[in-house]
């Protein structure tokens, strides 16, 4: 009898162990559907986004944010969440509990295969070749915060900055060997800050990890925006007035009069300095604008407001145009 329980124990530690490390790396989101298998509304706000699910031994990072996970049978295990799920045809199938909604990840391998299109883009940059990290191939940050917190945390004037209205942005290249390289300040706050941004930096070199085998260039924004707080021109508060008014109109599904407001926009000649300053609420406004066009029928006029915000590498409208743009 003992050596039987000692049998079924053994059979379940080798299940359980064989479960995690199938969940092992890093999980794209590629679709959500209701359990009764309709789509999502067009208005409903996870219609087009992006979810990132990475296993790390125990340890499991949803978006950045990280857990400390364990598994009982069919069910992963969180100290803030319980979700079901199973793997089945490539993909990670999670229905949280108490939740209507299914999720379909493929693993990051997978996904790329499938979707060639996020393969990084070869540029030059600095006169060198390199490829343009995006949200699927993009270096590793192993450590207990995310990247961006720990930038921010070794930045000492970030605090104050972070009061003010500014825009802060930097490209630098990790190479294939893990090593920070030209370091450009494309649009910098102040001698102070830019100075402890590169600091920052390259104390973060150690915990980056570049499992491509190319040379990837990183983006990094800090965006310290103020809606309607030091409005510099005419232009940008005509902006903010088209976008507010429109937000109104279009959480009250009056689609109509949404479209309005939002298409003021589009009768404004941005600046590009504008547009980066404004760029999180200047691309919610275009995809409302798309949402908008699509709820009254209108689809080429939504494929032409989705595509400002960016292309089917870009998950904000990814799912957008590949479901009515193609």
């Amino acid at each position: 009898m003992k050596r039987i329980l000692l049998l079924l124990i053994l059979l379940s530690f080798t299940f359980l162990h064989s479960q995690q490390n199938r969940l092992q790396g890093k999980w794209i989101l590629d679709k959500i559907y209701y359990q009764n298998g309709n789509p999502l509304e067009i208005n409903y706000p996870l219609y087009s986004t992006f979810i990132e699910y990475d296993f790390k031994g125990n340890n499991l990072e949803i978006n950045n944010s990280k857990f400390k996970f364990s598994i009982n049978g069919s069910i992963i295990t969180t100290n803030t969440r319980k979700l079901n799920y199973k793997i089945e045809n490539e993909y990670l199938i999670i229905n949280e509990s108490g939740s209507d909604k299914v999720y379909y990840f493929l693993k990051s391998t997978d996904f790329l295969k499938r979707y060639p299109e996020f393969e990084p883009q070869e540029i030059t940059y600095a006169d060198k070749t390199v490829f343009e990290a995006n949200s699927i191939v993009k270096p590793e940050f192993n450590y207990s915060e995310s990247f961006e917190e720990f930038i921010r945390k070794n930045i000492p004037s970030y605090s104050p900055t972070s009061a003010t209205n500014n825009f802060f942005k930097a490209k630098f290249i990790v190479t294939k060997e893990n090593k920070i390289t030209d370091i450009q300040i494309v649009d910098g706050i102040s001698k102070r800050f830019d100075a402890e941004f590169k600091t920052a930096l390259f104390n973060s070199e150690k915990f980056l990890r570049n499992t491509s085998d190319k040379d990837l260039l990183v983006t990094q924004t800090f965006n310290f925006f103020k809606m309607f707080a030091s409005l510099s021109n005419k232009e940008e508060v005509q902006i903010c007035n088209f976008i507010q008014k429109g937000d109104k109109l279009y959480e009250k599904n009056k689609f109509n009069n949404a479209i309005i407001n939002y298409e003021k926009l589009l009768s404004i000649n941005i600046a590009a300095v504008t547009k980066e300053r404004f760029g999180f609420n200047l691309n919610r406004a275009f995809i409302n604008l798309g949402v908008s066009y699509l709820a009254v029928g209108n689809i080429p006029k939504a494929c032409e407001a989705f595509m400002k915000v960016g292309d089917k590498t870009n998950f904000q409208v990814r799912n957008y145009l590949l479901n009515f743009c193609k």
